[in-house]
């Protein structure tokens, strides 16, 4: 399956990150958490969902 890039802002630091997922609108349970350990939060937004730990 293709992946696609997605760039996620942090919110506070201004900082932009830049990820690979499957799917931008439905993140797996691994994406989600290698996205908040690279980032250090705890919660994301990523196309309009919220995603917590």
């Amino acid at each position: 399956m293709k992946k696609t890039r997605i760039t996620i802002t942090h919110q506070l630091e201004k900082t932009k990150h830049f990820f690979m997922v499957l799917d931008p609108n439905r993140l797996t349970q691994k994406e989600k958490e290698r996205i908040m350990a690279k980032m250090n939060v705890e919660i994301l937004f990523v196309n309009g969902k919220i995603y917590k730990i």
